[in-house]
């Protein structure tokens, strides 16, 4: 979202969002927020997310579907948000991090950096605390919760929208001098103009003079703040909605309006979600097909050892028959002997290895054996290696094919690789994985499919930690079994407690990009502890381990598995926690 836009959604939504009371909070995918505002029945919304390919604030968007799993921010925002009054919306100039001000006791902040290759939102008590942020992986390092939240940097060149006319035409005579455009100069100038924006000010500059220039872009600032807003969409050669601007633009390129800002902002996220999905189905097609080339170069070289050895069937029948020959100059027990070549007077004699346990005859028979064995070796390696040559010039073309196709060809392209032979188990489920090369025939309607029953008395006491995170605990032998080998995926947290009798505990962390958070652990650590025979214990030492390195031994007892590579955690079991953690949404 550039500068320009946001202004303009900043100033959109004062005067509908302020003094509003914060009614529903929901997760808007990995990265967002989406806030309910005001009455139930005449409410607003406002949806602010961090997502890395097109980061952006806009109001009156749908509310987004509920998720499976609430990501940390989201599940902190849902706590504490609901309730509060929305005081102020904070943006500085055209820097792009927008400050929501929420009133209550204490006060909090959400900040939106919605600019460069990793946008935060980071929610903020009133001493400026981070309490939980949508990114912990920054720019500047690993975000500690808990830390006072640092600013960015103020950009190094000035503002224009705090400048006056006569200080904007101060600024760009040197760099008139320097470059060979109007635009370049204004792009160097001054933060906050994209290119778009830098050739749009020029074009609408009565002429090149910084005077008319300098009008140019206070006038489009002014406009940005006050409107009348016009929402559209630039568009490239392809219909790809590449820009939304907050109204129409000079530039030659294709335009199409929309009704609202939101609306621009989203079709422009669209655009750049489907623009993602196929680099990533071409990144995973390039996969597969460098796996293939791989393993068919390395077949190559194995065959060709092959054909190597199978070429020597002729030795093998020159050696049998010299044995046959001369089967009198053997001497009993020799493990090797040195005979004329059968085939040649004058060739060098032959060293041929024996089985000092079999006789010369039968050694002679095995070398036969080894003659007609290379023979048939000799046609198959021969067949394959021309198959394989065949093969690699196929994948070869299939990549530069990759590589030049355009993306109405890439359903095609898959379609054809997805019918090699070539292609292993793993090969078709990193294809499948990815998403779909194109349009894909929809399954005919049917009932709703019913979530499967758990069978009594197995279903798992569920809880939520502080983070937002699932924890899973069985209720018993049986249910611990149902637990850890039915419900619990690979890269889930197994927790026991160290040495007694106690429920297994399933920590649902996989996927999360920064790993489990310590504050988690420890709450998962309590509830094994507290559900054990040590509830009693003031210390309680409890393992805990990747669910993929926990198995069940054959024939074991409900509940009994065997653990490898855990570590331990000292914890004090916490009954309060029961209820402090019980999940009232449970998981879909």
């Amino acid at each position: 979202m550039d500068a320009f836009l946001l202004v303009a959604a900043v100033s959109e939504a004062r005067p509908y969002l302020i003094g509003a009371e914060i009614q529903e909070v929901r997760a808007a995918g990995a990265h967002g927020l989406w806030l309910a505002l005001g009455p139930a029945d005449m409410g607003d919304s406002l949806l602010v997310t961090a997502d890395p390919a097109f980061p952006r604030l806009c109001r009156g968007t749908a509310r987004p579907p509920r998720p499976a799993a609430l990501s940390p921010l989201a599940a902190v925002a849902r706590r504490v948000l609901p309730g509060r009054r929305l005081q102020a919306l904070v943006q500085r100039g055209l820097e792009r991090t927008v400050a929501l001000e929420f009133a209550g006791a204490p006060e909090l902040r959400l900040v939106a950096e919605l600019f460069g290759r990793r946008p935060n939102l980071l929610l903020l008590d009133a001493g400026g605390a981070v309490l939980e942020a949508a990114q912990h992986a920054t720019t500047g390092g690993r975000l500690e919760i808990g830390r006072l939240y640092t600013p960015p940097a103020p950009p190094a060149r000035p503002d224009p929208s705090v400048l006056s006319e006569a200080e904007i035409a101060a600024t760009l005579p040197p760099l008139l001098a320097a470059t060979s455009s109007p635009a370049a100069a204004l792009r160097l100038a001054f933060t906050g103009l994209t290119d778009l924006w830098a050739e749009e000010i020029a074009r609408r500059a009565a002429s090149p003079d910084v005077a008319d220039l300098a009008r140019s872009l206070a006038t489009l600032l002014h406009r940005a703040v006050a409107g009348p807003w016009e929402p559209h969409v630039v568009l490239d050669a392809f219909g790809h909605a590449v820009a939304a601007v907050p109204f129409s633009v000079s530039r030659s390129q294709r335009q199409e309006a929309c009704p609202t800002l939101a609306d621009a902002a989203e079709r422009v996220s669209r655009a750049r979600a489907d623009e993602a999905q196929k680099a990533d189905r071409r990144s995973a097609l390039r996969r597969v097909l460098r796996r293939l080339d791989g393993r068919l170069r390395s077949r190559k070289v194995k065959l060709a050892g092959e054909a190597t050895e199978f070429a020597r069937a002729d030795l093998y029948q020159r050696m049998g028959s010299a044995l046959v020959r001369s089967q009198d100059r053997v001497p009993r027990g020799a493990a090797e002997v040195v005979l004329p070549d059968p085939t040649a007077e004058s060739a060098e004699p032959l060293r041929i290895p024996l089985d000092p346990t079999l006789s010369p005859s039968a050694n002679a028979e095995g070398l036969f054996r080894a003659a007609r064995r290379g023979r048939r070796g000799l046609l198959r390696v021969e067949a394959r290696l021309a198959e394989t040559e065949a093969d690699l010039a196929r994948v070869g073309a299939w990549t530069a094919e990759l590589d030049r196709a355009p993306d109405a060809e890439w359903a095609a392209l898959q379609a054809e690789v997805e019918k090699s032979r070539l292609l292993k188990a793993a090969d078709r489920a990193e294809l499948g994985k990815a998403p779909p090369a194109g349009p894909r025939r929809s399954a005919a309607p049917g009932p709703p499919r019913r979530k499967a029953a758990v069978p009594a008395g197995l279903e798992p006491r569920r809880f939520r930690s502080a983070d937002g995170i699932p924890i899973l605990v069985g209720r018993g032998p049986e249910s611990n079994d149902y637990l850890t080998l039915h419900l619990a995926r690979s890269d889930d947290l197994w927790l026991h407690v160290h040495g007694r009798s106690g429920s297994h505990v399933v920590v649902r962390a996989a996927g999360r990009p920064g790993g489990l958070p310590r504050r988690s652990l420890i709450q998962a650590a309590q509830l094994a502890a507290y559900y054990s025979q040590a509830r009693n214990d003031g210390k309680v030492e409890v393992a805990y381990t990747l669910k993929k390195y926990v198995r069940k031994p054959k024939k074991a007892k409900p509940g009994l598995v065997a653990v490898s590579q855990e570590k331990t955690i000292i914890v004090s079991p916490d009954k309060a926690l029961l209820t402090r953690l019980a999940d009232a949404d449970s998981e879909k």
